[in-house]
């Protein structure tokens, strides 16, 4: 398998953090829970970034 790039290194990374990010905080409450909290977060960022890039690459593509 090749490499990811661009976007979908981006939405791929926030797939993969928002996962962790549910897992510490549902399984490992006491110890790690603000922890996933954070990955959610970020996972989300990484989401908002990765679907910004999709969309400056459709705009490109239309004109």
């Amino acid at each position: 398998m090749g490499k990811l790039k661009g976007r979908k290194r981006s939405l791929f990374l926030s797939a993969v953090l928002v996962a962790l990010g549910i897992t510490f905080t549902t399984i490992m409450k006491d110890s790690l829970g603000l922890v996933g909290i954070v990955f959610i977060a970020v996972g989300g960022f990484f989401s908002i970034v990765g679907m910004s890039k999709k969309r400056k690459e459709d705009g490109k593509n239309n004109k």
